[in-house]
């Protein structure tokens, strides 16, 4: 990753109040160890924390503006560069206090704004940091100090500038973005501040994570009963969780399966990374499609004289159903050499 802009200012606001205040920089700050560590601290939240996806609000009529903060884009990110990227950042600095100001239960903080390239590709960061007291030992004795509270992203969005700004690329899912937990009326206006709406394709969505799954597996070198295994676990468990009503997050399945089936040592959060990754840029929240989701599953039956198993991945490849018959095209090669004796 290289760091190409970064700058902080600070939007001061007290909760259950309407005023707000802007400290904001007059020049960039210096791309220096300590930014190159922040940076690579919250990219490294980012990848293990569960995001939505998605891209700038549409306009219904040909009439309607454009997102204020895409419209800043528009006028300083130009050819793959930002002409003033200290103008463009106080600018948008300003667009949140606007929103700030119509969220009374809503606190500050500094805001980040980080342009770098990652994998060829440009990319803006932009993050709302809090700060947090932390111990430290001075001539033996304690003291507290302020400290960037990296424990969470409280707000954030990454944007894909390169897919943005392509007329050619068609991903509805450029903007990766984080809204607090707290209540909608408290994190609104972030959402209303970057101009984001989610994309959600529920089958393409289910699709893409079931790949994740497959690749899970394989990343973790799973023999393949085991792989069998984790594939019904999450069958089951997304199955379990939708006759709830309960979201399906992949967060949470993510630690479902590395509390289930890794070793204390293993790498954890792959299935996150993965699925929220550059290759899939799923939403930590999906809705299941059942017929895709069956694709985890493995269709068993025996009776006292025929036992059948096979992957649903065989399924209308090389094993057709039709009508209460079974025709498997393909057959393991030790049973047709048994046949073949």
């Amino acid at each position: 990753m290289e760091i190409l802009n970064v700058i902080l200012h600070n939007v001061i606001k007290k909760e259950n109040n309407t005023k707000v205040d802007l400290d904001d920089r007059k020049t960039e700050n210096a791309i220096n160890d300590s930014a190159n560590m922040l940076s690579k601290g919250i990219n490294e939240k980012f990848n293990s924390t569960g995001l939505n996806t998605g891209h700038f609000a549409k306009a219904e009529n040909s009439d309607d503006p454009t997102p204020h903060f895409e419209s800043l884009l528009s006028k300083y990110f130009v050819e793959s560069k930002f002409d003033d990227f200290v103008a463009f950042s106080v600018a948008a600095a300003r667009c949140l206090q606007k929103q700030l100001q119509g969220a009374p239960k809503a606190k500050g903080g500094h805001i980040w704004f980080n342009h770098y390239i990652h994998q060829g590709q440009h990319f803006l960061s932009v993050v709302l940091l809090r700060q947090k007291s932390v111990m430290r030992i001075d001539e033996l004795e304690l003291a507290q100090f302020d400290s960037v509270d990296l424990d969470k992203l409280h707000m954030a969005a990454r944007i894909n500038l390169s897919k943005w700004s392509d007329e050619n690329e068609q991903s509805a899912r450029y903007i990766s973005f984080k809204i607090g937990k707290e209540a909608k009326k408290v994190t609104d206006y972030f959402a209303k501040f970057i101009g984001c709406e989610e994309f959600t394709e529920s089958r393409d969505d289910t699709r893409a994570l079931v790949k994740c799954v497959k690749a899970y597996c394989e990343h973790h070198e799973f023999e393949d009963d085991k792989t069998e295994i984790v594939k019904a676990a999450v069958h089951e468990q997304i199955s379990e969780w939708s006759a709830e009503n309960s979201a399906i997050k992949l967060d949470s399945l993510s630690t479902y399966l590395d509390t289930k089936y890794l070793q204390e040592d293993d790498e954890k959060d792959w299935l996150l990374a993965i699925s929220q990754g550059e290759l899939y840029g799923l939403n930590n929240e999906i809705t299941p499609d059942k017929t895709e989701l069956n694709r985890l599953k493995r269709y068993v039956g025996k009776n006292k004289d025929l036992s059948i198993s096979f992957s649903s991945d065989l399924l209308n490849k090389s094993v057709f159903y039709k009508k209460g018959e079974l025709t498997i095209k393909k057959i393991p090669e030790n049973l047709e050499a048994q046949l073949e004796r």
